[in-house]
């Protein structure tokens, strides 16, 4: 038995498009049958005033039922396209929910193991740093610790090496501000030796937390808005330029804050990425081209027609201004951590 093919997301737009089609198409025999029923009850209300033959009578009255009738299917079937309408716009909205927490569930265990890979590494150099610490240990001579530091006392081989290491380390990563207090973070942090801990170790903790979060975001025991902390990286926020346009043609498109969007204005302003996307299409265009003074030459220059302009009446360019930003933002945010590897 061949399997049935899996619903996907475009399936489903799919389907609601057919259903609006429909209940537009409803709509319209609705609308035209309305006159043919008042005129049907209007020839039977006469015949029954006027005392018409029972011939003629029998035959309005067959003539209301059947287009009453008719009338009925078309306002039953509205209403069952209504509902379906509702149920498939309710499938759209929970799938693009449950993509959205598949995006931040992949984003964090990928995230983890990318901490693993890279804290991988930087065990790799402190491994190094180790080796060279204990070799500089063991170089330094105990006459040539003498002279050290004549001013407070004789260092040991070892207090030197220890001094060189945490000052080469400052010196390198200047931003790493080491000091003496355990979890200097904590209002109840204490000034006492830092102990060590193995980073691979640290790193493969850390990365089994971000994939338990990962799996309570996937069977919906917490949101997937977790806290977010920006200072240490860029803002990867694409700019929210804007640039005027002329709209040729009504268009819609679905805007940062994931609301369907209307552009009616005969000028306006709009995100850039929207405005490029709309030019490419003809919809619109970036001086007052010869289409546009033809599609506004019955109007004011500066109208606006928004009052007399239906959602079925605006071209749909198919561009979410949301998603174009979240994946610019992934896209910048790459190139900088691909920047700073090879710096490195």
């Amino acid at each position: 038995m061949p399997k049935s093919k899996p619903v996907t997301q475009s399936t489903i737009e799919d389907q609601l498009t057919g259903l609006i089609t429909t209940r537009t198409s409803l709509q319209a025999r609705q609308a035209a049958l309305a006159a043919d029923v008042e005129k049907a009850v209007t020839v039977r209300r006469k015949l029954l005033i006027e005392d018409g033959d029972s011939a003629a009578v029998a035959e309005a009255e067959r003539a209301c039922r059947e287009i009453e009738g008719t009338a009925y299917g078309i306002s039953d079937a509205l209403a069952e396209i209504e509902r379906r309408i509702s149920e498939t716009e309710a499938r759209i909205e929970a799938a693009r929910v449950d993509a959205e927490r598949e995006r931040v569930v992949g984003g964090l265990e990928q995230n983890a193991s990318d901490i693993e890979v890279a804290t991988a590494n930087l065990a790799k150099a402190l491994a190094a740093v180790a080796k060279a610490h204990s070799m500089l240990a063991i170089t330094i001579s105990g006459a040539a610790a003498g002279q050290f530091d004549p001013a407070y006392g004789t260092a040991s081989p070892v207090d030197i090496a220890n001094a060189l290491v945490l000052q080469g380390l400052v010196h390198a990563l200047p931003g790493l501000e080491v000091h003496a207090e355990i979890n200097p973070w904590s209002l109840y942090s204490m000034r006492q030796p830092v102990e060590g801990t193995d980073p691979a170790a640290t790193a493969a903790a850390f990365g089994q937390r971000l994939r338990e979060v990962a799996d309570q975001i996937r069977r919906q025991e917490i949101g997937q808005d977790l806290p977010v902390h920006h200072d240490a990286l860029p803002d990867f926020s694409p700019a929210n330029d804007e640039v005027l346009i002329f709209v040729i043609s009504p268009f819609q498109y679905i805007g940062a804050d994931r609301v369907q969007t209307m552009v009616t204005s005969p000028s306006t302003h709009l995100p850039v990425p929207v405005a490029e996307r709309a030019i490419e299409l003809g919809v619109a265009s970036d001086h007052q081209s010869r289409e546009w003074k033809a599609a506004h030459q019955d109007a004011g220059l500066h109208a606006s027609v928004r009052g007399s302009v239906g959602w079925e009446d605006c071209v749909d360019i198919e561009f979410d201004l949301a998603a174009w930003r979240r994946a610019e933002t992934e896209r910048q945010r790459g190139a900088w951590l691909t920047d700073q590897r090879q710096a490195a």
